[in-house]
């Protein structure tokens, strides 16, 4: 485990206690649970990088936690009133925080919403409460912006060294005769692109380095990918050897730029007959650092990236039965304002216990095997065997059980569990904990316990027959948008070929489609069968092959660029044309370019299969 990583998240854990002593201090012992929920919300949300745009993130989170606190207070005047609030604010805060390729942002803001309606407040004591939700949530974004300051420099600095280390180990087992997978630079490329997607703000780069870092990972995946399968010459693997030996030295600081420049010269020098691949994907490289190390701190994002869809046109376009955050939504909604009522109407004290149980249950996707429910349920159970174990050590005093849920999200952020099994239990008693701070007097543990294993069972139930959806839909969708990001850099090269401009960033394309092939990944890798692994695979080629097009394209001759402008018009029919008058390397980029179609139409045929589960 890295140690800086423990350092920083164990001082960040301990800055937020202070908030909530703070809180608790000032506020009153009444929004005491408003400090842990700052905390739950605080550790949940450090996979977000805060420090893009801070005012407009800070901004945004006191509005979904003030509409938290006053709706926790109207839900609790009436039942009835109750019914129409409760499924406002809880479709509202998971349609909104189910985010469309990230990890839901869902469960500290339920959780939160729980914590305030299982201790009310007065209306002479919801201004003190809306209070504590704002500081607390000025904190929650000022101590993300100090871990998080440094992150993307960080984030782009390993995922170059590792990638220059991954080509520089496969040319050397290239050499030795040895096959080579390229999924590993996919993998690398993939997560920076994730990492550089989530520093969206209204669809626009963070700044213009992020989009030169994204280039950058592109050329290296281009180069490594050729290497790998096409390349066999051992002068020029050498020559990349060497050549991603002197680029890590630079990224660590041990060698100037001028040097890595100066040795990208003399790799082209040396190598002029080398694949047409290798020769562009260095020169970019060799273009890629020399824009970087120009950048200027702060300067403004470039244009060209699609501005962000209005709030409107975001409902308007999910509010169908195959989308997740529709169907998420409303099975979240149902179910807890359902126990809410039952809570409130017949005053039965524990069915809040079915309310928390709900929010750690009830998930986006009905999983495609027995075994991951068997998972959920083992994860559950362990959750609440150790929850059973803490309330019967600690005798039920609330400071504690709060304490020691301050303590188990902390530890549940640092171990960042991928397992789906110890997932659940860390869900699980986070949840239970919190129900339990919030009402320490009542019943006996066993009888809670029981009503537990009761919200297991009918949020199991729910996740299967309120709007069921798989994963297996939402990699369809997914692969859907990766498709239409493959026909825009085509739409975006034939433009370029016929008017020698284009007016799409084909950096923020490459973005998006890193991120898409992210999130797939992760829905493929819970599949028995990975029915979507070989598509992924050859969409992330297709992307980088058409983002490296786009380059030697802006360097061709008018000839060139012409016939690869018929290639991309008569995207149905595909062929090579005539290329009389061409020189090799523009004769190259039109094969290339003819690849890229057929790789397509290969590529949507690809997906339909895996979309009806067409056998072998």
């Amino acid at each position: 485990m890295d140690m800086k990583r423990v350092a920083s998240r164990t001082l960040f854990f301990l800055a937020i206690c202070v908030v909530v002593g703070i809180i608790s201090k000032v506020f009153g012992q009444v929004n005491s649970l408003v400090g842990v929920a700052i905390v739950v919300i605080a550790l949940m949300m450090l996979q977000r990088d805060l420090s893009v745009s801070p005012l407009w993130n800070t901004g945004t989170l006191i509005l979904f936690t003030c509409m938290l606190g006053v709706g926790s207070y109207l839900a609790l005047i009436d039942p009835f009133l109750g019914i129409f609030v409760n499924i406002a604010v809880v479709f509202t805060t998971v349609f909104l925080t189910v985010h469309d390729l990230n990890s839901p942002l869902h469960f500290p803001f339920i959780l939160g919403y729980a914590f305030m309606l299982s201790v009310p407040v007065t209306a002479e004591e919801l201004p003190m409460r809306i209070l504590a939700l704002v500081v607390g949530s000025i904190a929650t974004v000022v101590l993300n912006v100090l871990l998080n300051r440094n992150s993307m420099k960080r984030t782009s600095h390993n995922a170059v060294v590792s990638m220059c280390k991954a080509i520089e180990e496969g040319a050397e087992k290239v050499l030795a005769g040895e096959e080579v997978s390229s999924g590993n630079l996919e993998r690398l490329c993939s997560d920076l692109n994730s990492k550089v997607y989530d520093r969206l703000r209204d669809r626009v780069f963070a700044s213009h380095r992020d989009s030169h870092i994204v280039d950058l990972m592109a050329s290296l995946m281009n180069l490594g990918r050729t290497v790998f399968e096409r390349e066999r010459d051992p002068e020029v693997l050498s020559g990349i050897r060497s050549l991603m030996t002197d680029l890590r030295r630079h990224e660590d600081g041990e060698t100037s730029l001028e040097d890595v420049l100066a040795s990208i010269e003399g790799f082209l020098s040396a190598n002029k007959g080398a694949d047409f691949g290798i020769i562009s994907s260095v020169r970019a490289i060799g273009s890629e650092l020399k824009a970087i190390s120009s950048e200027t701190p702060g300067t403004a994002s470039p244009a060209g990236a699609p501005a962000a869809p209005k709030l409107s046109t975001l409902f308007k376009e999910n509010f169908r039965r195959d989308s997740v955050r529709f169907t998420f939504a409303v099975r979240m909604s149902f179910m807890f304002t359902l126990w809410v009522f039952v809570w409130q109407y017949w005053e039965l004290e524990n069915a809040k216990w079915l309310l928390y149980t709900t929010a750690a249950i009830v998930q986006p996707y009905v999983e495609g095997t027995w075994m991951k429910s068997g998972m959920r349920v083992a994860g559950t159970l362990v959750g609440t065997a150790i929850f059973g174990v803490i309330v019967l050590a600690c005798g039920g005093d609330p400071g504690i059980l709060a304490l020691v849920l301050m303590v188990v999200s902390y530890i549940y952020t640092l171990v960042d569990p991928k397992r789906y099994d110890l997932m659940m239990g860390f869900i699980t008693l986070t949840a239970l904990l919190a129900a339990s701070a919030a009402d320490p007097a009542g019943d006996i543990v066993v009888e809670r316990i029981l009503y537990i294993l009761g919200g297991v069972l009918a949020a199991t139930l729910a996740n299967m027959t309120i709007l069921p959806y798989r994963l297996r839909d939402e990699s369809v969708e997914l692969g859907r948008r990766y498709l239409k990001v493959s026909s825009r850099q085509m739409d975006g090269l034939r433009e370029l070929a016929e008017t020698g401009k284009c007016q799409t960033d084909d950096t923020y394309l490459v973005m998006t489609a890193g991120a898409i092939a992210s999130k797939m990944q992760v829905n493929d890798g819970r599949e028995p069968d990975r029915p979507f692994g070989k598509f992924i695979s050859s969409q992330n080629a297709l992307t980088a092959e058409c983002s490296l097009l786009s380059n030697s394209l802006s360097e061709a001759g008018e000839a060139c660029r012409a016939k690869v402008g018929a290639v991309l018009g008569s995207r149905k029919d595909g062929g090579v044309p005539d290329m009389e008058g061409l020189d090799e390397s523009e004769k190259e980029i039109v094969v290339r370019t003819a690849n890229v179609v057929s790789m397509y139409r290969e590529n949507r045929m690809m997906l339909a299969d895996a979309a009806i589960d067409l056998p072998d």
